[in-house]
């Protein structure tokens, strides 16, 4: 399910070491919380929308 909230829905974007990042952003009623998709189609989803994008970014630098 968080896949394509992701890929169809994203509603916000992220820019982190040069690496452009897609994100699904919800509110909750105590907090909102973030939904990205790291480069091994892993779903990330975190209450920080930064801790997210640097949890993709260092999957890519990973890889690199």
């Amino acid at each position: 399910m968080a896949t394509p909230l992701v890929k169809e829905k994203h509603n916000t974007e992220i820019s982190r070491n040069g690496y452009f990042i897609v994100m699904y952003q919800k509110e909750l009623l105590h907090e909102p919380y973030f939904i990205a998709i790291n480069n091994r189609g892993q779903v990330i989803i975190g209450s920080n929308k930064k801790m997210v994008a640097m949890y993709v970014v260092g999957e890519l630098e990973g890889l690199i």
